[in-house]
């Protein structure tokens, strides 16, 4: 009888071992070997797949194995309040590495967001009028620091002739030939009661970009009592202020490829997205700085964002 008993256990044994996984079904299908079905078997009640919650310390504690792909597809969901991680993880066995496959946007709220689409071609300013098409706008000002490069700014400044202007040209902000700094700056935006603020947008410099640090006499910062600072060099410059404009703080080399005087400088043509986080405070103002000096040149803003990156 006890062994009678013992092949029986064998046998359910193995018929588990090979068995489909069904749960709230008794139709699993044939194609799975673990089928869940939302709604509980004869009940109104449904439910869904909760897989492991770990933080990212406990999840990288996890001893998956790096000398085969026994591992490979292992899944987490990440909640870290430590580090604000909320994401649903796969292991990655080929590259030994967890792969966020989708996060969780704490916060995804734009504090403010300009196009240019929205307004008549040709709005902003040249060398000759300063109130083209729909310009003055709410969301920003563009002006060009005074011809005695003292430091001031004038409407005018810098530009000579409608030829050089800083104007709207088929949907984005166009700077060609301003012949010294332009300034851009948006309108003062609420960024209070949030933790971390990001800004992004898109730039452009076309025809024939160059810069010499050689040429360089200390007038960065839109200091220009030294004379005609770092005439014939293309770069732009932001900075941001949190604090309604009392202060702003330029940022400096960005990603390498500016210097100690400039965020970005060219030396060549370039077309970027720019990046910027961590910012935080009461009001924000984005300003840009930038000069070129050649009528085949143009810098092209556009699509700039100030969000929440929380």
């Amino acid at each position: 009888m006890k062994k009678l008993h013992f092949l029986v256990l064998i046998l359910l044994a193995a018929n588990v071992s090979f068995a489909q996984v069904a749960v709230n079904t008794t139709e699993p299908s044939p194609a799975s070997v673990l089928h869940l079905e939302a709604q509980q078997y004869a009940s109104i009640n449904y439910g869904g797949f909760l897989m492991p919650v770990v933080t990212e310390a406990q999840q990288a504690a996890i001893p998956v194995s790096t000398t085969d792909d026994r591992d490979d597809g292992l899944m987490v969901y990440v909640s870290d309040p430590g580090t604000g991680k909320q994401c649903w993880d796969i292991y990655d066995s080929y590259f030994d590495v967890w792969r966020s496959i989708s996060c969780a946007n704490i916060c995804d709220d734009v504090l403010y967001t300009e196009n240019f689409n929205s307004y008549a071609e040709n709005t902003g300013i040249d060398g000759t009028d300063s109130f083209l098409g729909d310009y003055p706008v709410s969301k920003w000002t563009v002006s060009s620091y005074s011809p005695t490069l003292d430091g001031t700014l004038d409407q005018f400044g810098t530009l000579l002739n409608d030829q050089d202007y800083a104007k709207v040209v088929n949907g984005q902000l166009d700077f060609r030939d301003v012949d010294g700094p332009v300034l851009f700056q948006t309108k003062a935006i609420d960024i209070s009661g949030y933790s971390s603020v990001g800004i992004a947008f898109d730039f452009e410099a076309t025809g024939g970009m160059e810069y010499s640090n050689t040429d360089h006499n200390n007038g960065s910062n839109g200091d220009f009592t030294c004379g005609e600072e770092s005439k014939g060099n293309d770069y732009l410059d932001i900075e941001v202020s949190t604090d309604g404009g009392s202060t702003y703080t330029e940022v400096p080399n960005y990603l390498g490829m500016g210097s100690t005087n400039h965020t970005i400088t060219f030396e060549d043509d370039a077309s970027l997205t720019i990046n910027l986080t961590g910012y935080s405070g009461t009001t924000m103002i984005v300003r840009l700085r930038l000069q070129n000096w050649a009528g085949a040149e143009h810098y092209y803003l556009d699509n700039l964002t100030v969000f929440c990156d929380e």
